[in-house]
């Protein structure tokens, strides 16, 4: 192990008490995406976090009721593109849902409490990571956060997605910091999605004297789906699920109404395009005459990932510097949900995703990080950044 990875380690395994107390700190201050205030106090305890390692910090506004973006720049006078790490400080929990105060804990080397998979383990590790590099002396190019106050809400209402793009353009390249897998996996493509409506109105009436005088909007919207969901190519890793129906009311009347809910998740924007000008096409059809159809869709503010040619020599930076330095190499995988390294890969920004603290349970009360891996990822990504040019 070349002197690069020793002095980095030696680092990280003297501060090893106080990453993880900096996590649970911060874990612990609670904060839903709908909890403004709560959000904006644990942004500017992480704020204070980068302006003491010599970052220049900017916040910007999103939203009246949304927590905006943490910009940080260090090095903004260094040669070369800025090296990010992204991510986001809400969390899906409200404060108090773990019901007592500090419910961040410790126990047999995992780490539990609101937030500490998705995402706040993976900001403690840029930290440090950034923390190793200053404590090196590393100085070769910028180094850029972008850290949102609401990507749990996937940006509605607001335009924090296009303020990521365009905070991004320029990067070198891209660590999001969202939930590592327990397989020790990395993300090198995600799904972006789209929500459709269906409201089909009929003509109700008597199950028994109405048959043929009723237009049963259920049956024509049973229709509808066995097309729909003929959409999914699975070549294409295009997806599409029935997700709700409801309709009718009475065992012995005809439906007049009834509402189908579809979960759509696509690559890129060439399938998003061929989903939504099918869609379209369908829901325009009418099976049986007398019914009509009204769509309505939402389109994620996530955009999607790929596996680009850049992305991979990323990865495979990651995996050589993981081996050199004592580490397992990582997995890959693609996803299916979505996260705002879409947002940042739109702007022509290689990006690797689920950087974060290895853990399980996002999104749930029983949501955990492995704590040991707090530390190697530290480690390995500091290496990375500081090796960079062999990407």
């Amino acid at each position: 192990m070349e002197k690069l990875y020793q002095d980095i380690a030696a680092f990280i395994d003297s501060h090893r008490d106080e990453m993880l107390a900096k996590l649970m700190d911060l874990v612990n201050l609670e904060g839903h995406f709908e909890e403004k205030n709560n959000v904006e106090i644990a942004r500017t305890w992480f704020k204070k976090e980068l302006e003491a390692e010599g970052f220049s910090c900017r916040i910007r506004e999103v939203a009246e009721d949304r927590a905006g973006i943490l910009i940080g720049v260090l090095g903004q006078d260094r040669p070369g593109k800025a090296i990010m790490f992204s991510g986001h400080i809400d969390t899906v929990h409200y404060k108090g849902s773990f019901g007592k105060e500090n419910p961040c804990r410790v126990e047999d080397g995992m780490i539990y409490g609101p937030g500490v998979l998705d995402m706040k383990g993976g900001l403690i590790i840029a930290l440090y990571a950034v923390k190793a590099l200053n404590a090196i002396g590393y100085d070769a190019h910028p180094i850029k956060f972008l850290i949102d106050g609401e990507e749990e809400s996937d940006h509605v209402g607001n335009d924090c997605d296009a303020y990521m793009t365009e905070e991004s353009r320029g990067g070198l390249c891209a660590f999001n910091m969202e939930c590592g897998e327990l397989q020790n996996r990395l993300c090198t493509a995600r799904k972006s999605q789209y929500t459709f409506y269906l409201t089909i109105d009929g003509v109700g009436g008597h199950a028994g004297n109405d048959f043929l005088r009723g237009k049963n909007a259920i049956h024509e919207a049973t229709h509808k789906i066995e097309e729909i969901i003929r959409l999914t190519d699975l070549d294409k890793g295009t997806t599409v699920t029935t997700a709700v129906i409801k309709g009718g009311g009475h065992t012995a009347a005809i439906a007049d109404h009834c509402e189908v809910v579809f979960d759509v998740r696509v690559n890129c924007e060439e399938e998003a395009q061929r989903i939504l000008n099918r869609m379209i096409e369908i829901s325009s059809k009418t099976y049986i005459d007398g019914t009509t159809t009204k769509m309505d869709y939402y389109r994620a503010k996530l955009a999607p990932l790929q596996e680009t040619e850049d992305v991979l020599r990323l990865y495979n930076l990651l995996n050589k510097v993981a081996v050199e330095s004592g580490f397992e190499p990582f997995g890959k995988i693609h996803r299916g949900g979505a996260t705002d390294a879409g947002n940042i890969a739109a702007a022509g920004v290689p990006v690797i995703d689920a950087c974060g603290i290895r853990g399980d349970f996002a999104h749930n009360k029983k949501e955990y990080g492995v704590q040991e891996s707090l530390y190697d990822r530290a480690k390995i990504f500091a290496a990375a950044v500081a090796k960079i040019e062999e990407m």
